[in-house]
């Protein structure tokens, strides 16, 4: 009787540890560890919870334990592990965690980071302070925008796209690959995000102020998706046409590779000879005007040109009854 008695409390005490083992692994309890309570006030706390994660630079030190409301800001109570420091001017960003809507405080460390650290009871001010982004805002600025949509016009919009697409899929997959490579890049600018969703819930509200303008514009992109379809079997010609040209032009560069060589050496020497006589060149250039004026001056005179003779070789026999000098000089 005695032994049964000892194996019951042995199981119920090694029951109670493990029950309290996995309460404190599941409800992230550290009673045995070191920590502080800080404070954060926020204009807006949507979906905070208790439990909530606390993180510096993805690293979790943290949760949230209570939040409330005092004089219409909500005020957020952290518990921060015992040897993490937070400087007194550190930002507070609140950010979705996951797409089931759970949020994390994300503990941001300002460009110039206070000497002074947080102690317990400390409190980040509203002035560094980010609040929670509402989607839910956004989708009801969108709600009137889409109502307004006739159904079968995205229909309309929908076949036309699956037609061009049609034959395609390998495209298509590298399209998706790009944008999966996109996605992957945007998850890393978080913050540019949030402000692209504040402007894009901006938008969203004049755009519900156009809606005739978006309908029209709406009816003549599906023209236009209607226009291209029918345009598919031109474009498919117009590329492989390309194709063929661009295929004899490379050809025809291939075949006179040499002679373009030598021809853009050539050039290049001449190039060259015009850099290293660009003071002769210049000289001529400014005195052209000179020689053109006086040449015109000359036909002024009457029907006659004064010439100076630099070089005569006449052909043997070329001139009869004329006695030539005996010194002329013949440089051919």
């Amino acid at each position: 009787m005695r032994s049964t008695g000892l194996k019951l409390g042995i199981f119920t005490i090694f029951t109670i540890i493990v029950t309290f083992w996995l309460a404190s692994v599941i409800g992230k309890l550290s009673p045995f560890d070191d920590s502080y309570l800080v404070n954060a006030e926020f204009t807006d706390a949507t979906g905070i919870l208790n439990g909530d994660p606390v993180k510096i630079a993805g690293v979790e030190i943290g949760k949230v334990v209570d939040f409330s409301v005092e004089e219409g800001q909500a005020v957020v109570e952290m518990e921060i592990e015992g040897d993490v420091e937070v400087p007194e001017n550190a930002i507070a960003d609140i950010k979705f965690l996951n797409l089931l809507g759970q949020r994390v405080i994300n503990i941001l460390q300002p460009k110039e980071p206070s000497s002074t650290m947080l102690a317990e009871g400390g409190t980040i001010p509203i002035e560094n302070t980010r609040p929670a982004l509402d989607l839910s805002v956004v989708f009801n600025n969108l709600r009137p925008l889409i109502q307004s949509t006739n159904p079968e016009e995205i229909n309309t919009v929908s076949r036309a796209i699956l037609k061009v697409f049609k034959g395609r899929e390998g495209d298509l997959a590298g399209i998706l690959g790009n944008v999966g490579e996109l996605t992957k890049t945007l998850a890393d600018r978080d913050q540019r995000l949030a402000r692209l969703v504040e402007d894009l819930d901006k938008v969203t509200a004049i755009l519900n102020g156009q809606e005739s303008n978006l309908r029209t514009s709406l009816s003549e992109f599906t023209k236009f998706m209607e226009s291209l379809v029918e345009l598919t079997p031109l474009l498919e010609e117009t590329i492989e046409d390309l194709t063929v040209a661009s295929n004899k032009f490379g050809g025809l560069i291939e075949r006179n590779r040499i002679n373009i060589e030598e021809d853009l050496s050539d050039l290049a020497t001449l190039l060259q000879i015009v850099n290293e006589n660009l003071g002769p060149l210049d000289r001529i250039a400014k005195n052209l005007k000179e020689v053109l004026l006086s040449t015109a001056r000359s036909q002024g005179y009457g029907k006659w040109y004064n010439l100076y003779l630099v070089n005569f070789c006449p052909e043997e026999g070329a001139f009869t009854g004329i006695n030539l000098p005996d010194r002329l000089e013949c440089r051919r």
